[in-house]
């Protein structure tokens, strides 16, 4: 009796924690960049049961499997790109393809898809709240909003219209990444991802095409996700009935069969 108990509150334990994570994708569904996440479920072991003859030579009998405790085998990442919105925001960059901008905070550098930017007070391109954008050369200073990315990542200063016989005058390269292994690569916050001793190469730019005036959104369905939700929390209602009726069961072992 005790097994099924157990069985039962694993599996509470388990569809909680998945529906936490389903909330999670839910409530970042219109962040910029954000990149959902997802749950894989296990056992921890299938044992056969068997029957023994005690009389005869030994004989096994299978009877069918036994499935235990749940628990979360693994949780990850979905990193396929999401749809875009085109802005016609000179800072609202995106990237279509492989890739992810590096944006430097002191010492720290953390990777995203999120290409909403703008400028800091010193004229270098950032990401509000969280660091500034990096190119091949470093830290991209553009001083002014009149600026160009072209598909292959390069940022021009556009001439102001009182200089009509002035070139445009290349700043610089976006610093466009891939992780070395991606099993390193850790959500910090929000669609910001750190990367482990490994670190990150830059992207072979065949596959990867920088798109100015849009935005990636999020790869969320929510179609999707809302069916998650509506099945775990099935799962979760089957397995606390389960518990409770476990919980009566024993009730009446100890308060009424006892007295027999």
């Amino acid at each position: 009796m005790l097994r099924g108990y157990y069985t039962a509150a694993s599996g509470i334990v388990t569809q909680e924690k998945k529906l936490n994570t389903y909330a999670n994708n839910i409530s970042n569904s219109n962040t910029a960049g954000y990149k959902k996440d997802n749950m894989i479920a296990g056992v921890f072991g299938e044992h056969l049961a068997v029957r023994m003859n005690a009389y005869q030579n030994t004989r096994h009998h299978a009877i069918g499997p036994g499935v235990y405790m749940q628990r979360i085998d693994e949780k990850y990442t979905d990193y396929t790109q999401g749809t875009f919105d085109f802005t016609q925001r000179p800072m609202d960059i995106a990237i279509q393809g492989e890739g992810f901008f590096v944006i430097s905070r002191g010492d720290e550098e953390y990777l995203t898809r999120d290409g909403q930017f703008s400028l800091d007070e010193e004229g270098y391109l950032i990401l509000p709240g969280f660091g500034r954008v990096m190119g091949e050369g470093g830290e991209i200073e553009i001083e002014t909003s009149r600026f160009h990315v072209d598909a292959m990542g390069n940022v021009y200063r556009i001439p102001e219209e009182s200089e009509p016989d002035e070139e445009p005058e290349l700043l610089d390269r976006l610093l466009i990444v891939a992780p070395e292994n991606w099993d390193t690569l850790d959500k910090a916050r929000d669609s910001l991802f750190t990367v482990g001793e490994d670190g990150y190469a830059p992207v072979e730019w065949e596959n990867t095409e920088i798109l100015q005036g849009a935005v990636e959104r999020s790869n969320i369905n929510m179609a999707e996700e809302m069916t998650r939700v509506i099945a775990s929390q099935r799962a979760l209602q089957s397995n606390s009935q389960i518990v409770r009726m476990y919980d009566d069961l024993a009730d009446k072992i100890t308060t009424q069969i006892s007295r027999v």
